[in-house]
Order: C-alpha cells, then structure tokens, then sequence
C-alpha cells in the first residue's frame, strides 16, 4: 500500500475512539460512519493533531550524563551555607546568588581511603593488611566466610558491606565510632532486606562476622536475637537449605514434571562452595548459641547439611574446609545432647540417672569418642574441636539437674562417677583452651570465650553442691578452681598488652580482655569467699585483696549468665 493512503486515512470519530471500536464511513461522500448510523448518534471526528515522541525520562539523562563523566571529576552536592540557608525569604523580593564553599572548605573523602561512619576511616594500604590478617589469624578460628579477594578496592566494589565489617573486626575503632557502627549496620542490614527487599550471601555472611566476633556481653544485653533470626530466614529464602538437584525434587508445575519424565529439563547447578560454607556457618553459629544460652532459633540439620560437607570436603578449595567440616559434625552431635535433654533441664521431679538416661549418655558418649578418634592428625589437638568436645561432656554429665540430692538413689555410686566426668570435663575444657598460644588470644570467637564461662559455671556449682553421694571436701582439694581463674587472669591481661589491634577494643571504659581478666579475678574472690563460708575446709583459702574498676567486681553479668546455662548457682 503506497504511503500517502496510509497519511491520507481518516480519524476514527469520537464515539468509536472512545469505544474503542472500528470506525468505518458510511460512504467517501457522507460524514457519518455505520456505527454512529445504526445507534443514531452524532458523528464528528476530533481534528488531526500530530502526536509528540517522548524523549528520554528525566532521571535516564541524568544518569547518562553522570556516566560519561570521569570519577575524578564527580563531586558531592554543594551545600548551602546555614547561615543563608536559616535566613527567613520574603514573597516578591529577588535573591540574590548564594555564595558556595570554595573547593578549599569542602570535606570530600580521600581517594586512597575507606570511610566507613564518621570518625572511622581506613587506609586502602591498611586494608590490606586486614585481609591479609583476617586470612592467616582469624579465618582459623571461624573458617566459614574465607576470602577470594586480595585487594580491598576490587571487594569494595563487589562486597563493600562486608569489607566494613570484616575492618570493624579486625581494627575496631573507640567506643563513639564502634557504636555509630553498630548503629549504621543494623539500619544498613534492614534498608536492605525490609526496605528495598534484597536478600544476598553477603548480608548474611556480614552478620555472621558481626555476630561472631562481637563480645560476650553483647549477648547478655540480647542484642543478637534479631539479627539470628535474620540470617536463618535469609538462608530460607535463599534456598540454601534446600538441594538445587535430585532424583525425586517436587516440581512447581505440570509443565516442569512433563519435560523431567523427557528428560528435556535444563540441568540444575550444584550449590557453591560460598553458599555451602555460608549455610553451615549459619547452623554452626546458632547451633552453638542454643547449646550454650538456650537460644531457640536454629536450623534443623538435613540431609542435604552432609551433602553440603561431602561437596565441600572434596573440593577442598581452602585449607580450612576440613576443620569446617569438622566443626560442623562436632556441633550435630552436641544438637543431639540438646535435644534429648532439653525436655528434662531444669525439672526437679525427673530423676533420669538410671535406665534410660544411662543408656542415652553411653551412646552419645561413644559416638562422640569415635569421632575424636577418626579426625585426621593436623585436627586432633584443634583447641576448637576439643573445646566443643569437652562441653558436650559437661552438658551430658550434668547431674545435678536430674538426680535427688537426698540420698534416696538406689546407686549413688553411679551419680558420684556422673558428677566426677562432669567436672572433671571442665578441666579438660581448661587443657584445650591452654593449647591457644597468648598471641592468639585476641583472635578468638565468642563462642570460645562463652565455652570458657560454662566450664567456670559449672565447675563452681559442682564444687558447692551438698550431694549424698559427693565427696565435696576431696572434690575441692583436687580440683583447685582458684588456680585454674588466676592462670585464665595472667592469660587474660598477658593478651590485652601484647599489642594486637583486636585487644585495644574497648568495653566498660576498660580494654576487653582486661575486662575479661578483672571478671576471672572477681569470681575468684567470690568462689573463696563462699567456699570460706561453707566452714568445709580445715584452714581458709587466702583471697588476695584484687580490686577492678575501681570497686569489687560485680558480679552481675555472670549472674546472668549463670541463668543462660540453665540454672543459677546450686
């Protein structure tokens, strides 16, 4: 059809415009089209107008101008002087041109810096040196979020929020920075998941490394329940929990189970090492905190958990994934104590010591000695694996929760050796953590420090509770707690001297193993006090008049968390 018939075309009247109908005329001489004939309607046709291209949307031009543009030569928005910008304006009246700061006046961040909240900025060099630090010390003691990058501008740009928090970790800054951090993670974490509704492995991964290296009062304030929760639903929702491939994997439609009986579905990829390791840094981390503080949001361990670890032992990408793997299985055995005992924790009517309950410690007892005895020998004196090994131990051997403290126990023999493993599985705790050298004190977890506070929980109950069958004079006499809190002292205060940016993080106006030191001391001078009191010993134990914060201690927070191992002081 030759192109002036297509220009020459007449307009749809209004009636069928609006109808949005077929407009066809009547005849070439009538002004009348059928439609408008056949329902008696007035035809007139609106005049021709030509219609205007849109152009490009205002905020595409200006994103087009800001990319051609080169990075030296963007600037942040001018601000107006408050001066000015305070001056009441009057309707009518011309303003006159505002005066901007100078170039010279403006603060524009450095470009071979890393500003992190205000008050906190880091080097690009420094940086570095952080993840390089991060890599060889303190990857070792939580192998779960390893690094690909080495250089701190290209994971700038790929992982920034990760970047900042593995930086907070490793070079904390004063307390205002610290909490302006704190303050700016959180809003930063739900700008992004509640806000504008993006879900990543690098948001769970940050609060992985946020919470995991936090310190142990962070959780006596319950600061981490939420963010917990977070990252679980998160590794919901990325479907981490679930296998990306199968034999019999239910599908969401008719159509996907028709072209799986062809064989003619795309082949589904594997899961990555990252979304493995992420998955069971997770479970490490909340299966660690149900054990230790009776936190309740875990996640449940599957089938696909050993796929997880099965894939990621023999890919082996990185030198830490067997003790990953390790750590992992360590942790399904100590779920298996929690959740077979869990029901009877704390219920004085239950007596569980015979029967069934034997036969419940014996078998998780020795699935726990024969998976000590297979790990491969650069793992067996891991001060990680033994610590976890010793507090499963103590929660298996906790008699004091279910027997009958008045002597009516048809074989207290048997309640005396349950209370004697149970103790004596603090002090093995104490032999692993004395593996760690000084030097590597301050690259700890909190999930080691909370193990240490069990073992001196525990040990000071069981060597103050009144048992028929408890020899609690000699118990006292060969387990010598006082000693055992003022070696942990000396550690303590050796590692906040030996110069390590991690042990300069401060906490109650004090350095944090500091703080940690003045709280072993102020047990201590509790422990003997108490002990003293009891009138068991023949001659009193000396208490050495130690003063901390400028006061006796208090004891307050392990009172606290005294209660989040189930159960205050017998």
């Amino acid at each position: 059809m030759p192109k002036a018939s297509l220009e020459e075309k007449p307009r749809a009247c209004s009636n069928c415009s609006r109808a949005k109908a077929k407009c066809v005329q009547v005849d070439d001489d009538a002004d009348i089209c059928q439609r408008c004939l056949k329902n008696n309607l007035t035809c007139a046709k609106s005049d021709s107008a030509s219609t205007r291209r849109r152009g490009k949307a205002t905020h595409a031009r200006r994103e087009q101008a800001s990319m051609t543009r080169s990075p030296q030569t963007l600037e942040p928005p001018t601000l107006i002087d408050e001066s000015l910008a305070g001056a009441p304006t009057q309707s009518g009246q011309n303003q006159g041109p505002v005066p901007l700061p100078t170039q010279s006046t403006r603060t524009v961040p450095s470009d071979d810096s890393i500003s992190i909240v205000p008050g906190f900025d880091v080097s690009f060099l420094e940086a570095d040196q952080v993840l390089q630090e991060y890599m060889t010390t303190m990857l070792p003691e939580f192998p779960f979020v390893p690094l690909p990058f080495k250089s701190s501008s290209d994971m700038l740009k790929e992982q920034p929020l990760l970047l900042k928090t593995i930086i907070w970790v490793c070079r904390p800054p004063p307390p205002e920075a610290s909490a302006a951090f704190e303050s700016w993670f959180r809003q930063h974490i739900a700008d992004q998941t509640v806000v504008l509704m993006n879900k990543n492995i690098e948001l769970v991964q940050a609060i992985l490394l946020f919470i995991v290296w936090n310190d142990i009062y962070f959780f006596v304030a319950v600061k981490d329940t939420m963010l917990l929760q977070l990252a679980v639903c998160l590794v919901h929702d990325l479907k981490l929990t679930q296998p990306r491939w199968g034999q019999h994997e239910a599908f969401e439609s008719i159509v996907e189970d028709a072209a799986h009986m062809q064989n003619k579905l795309p082949h589904r990829l594997k899961q990555t090492g990252v979304d493995c390791r992420t998955l069971m840094g997770v479970y490490y981390l909340t299966s660690s905190l149900t054990s230790l503080l009776g936190k309740r949001c875990t996640l449940e361990y599957t089938p696909h958990f050993d796929d997880c670890c099965e894939q990621l032992r023999r890919d082996e990408e990185y030198a830490t994934d067997s003790l990953l793997v390790s750590l992992v299985g360590i942790r399904r055995i100590a779920m298996k104590v929690n959740n077979t005992f869990w029901e009877l924790t704390g219920n004085a009517n239950n007596q569980p010591s015979g029967g069934v309950y034997t036969v419940a410690v014996a078998a998780v007892r020795n699935e726990l000695d024969h998976f000590m005895n297979q790990l491969p020998a650069n793992l067996k004196w891991n001060h990680l694996l033994r610590t976890h090994c010793a507090s499963i131990r103590i929660r298996l051997f906790e008699p004091f929760k279910f027997g009958d403290n008045q002597g009516t126990l048809e074989q207290p023999h048997l309640r005396c050796r349950t209370i004697w493993d149970c103790l004596q599985s603090t002090h093995e705790l104490y032999d692993a953590f004395h593996l760690v050298p000084v030097e590597s004190i301050p690259s700890l977890t909190v999930i080691s420090i909370l193990h240490l506070a069990l073992a001196i929980i525990k040990a000071s109950r069981l060597l103050c509770v009144k048992d028929q069958a408890w020899d609690l004079t000699t118990a006292r006499t060969m387990f010598d707690l006082p000693s055992i809190l003022r070696q942990l002292s000396k550690v303590f205060d050796d590692a906040s001297s030996n110069g390590s940016a991690r042990s300069q993080r401060i906490v109650h106006g004090l350095p944090i193993f500091s703080e940690y030191a003045g709280a072993y001391r102020g047990i201590e001078r509790a422990f003997v006090a108490r002990i003293n009191s009891d009138g068991l010993v023949s001659t009193p134990l000396p208490m050495d008049p130690v003063v901390t914060s400028g006061g006796d201690y208090d004891l307050t927070f392990w009172d606290q968390l005294s209660d989040f191992t189930n159960g205050l002081f017998p």
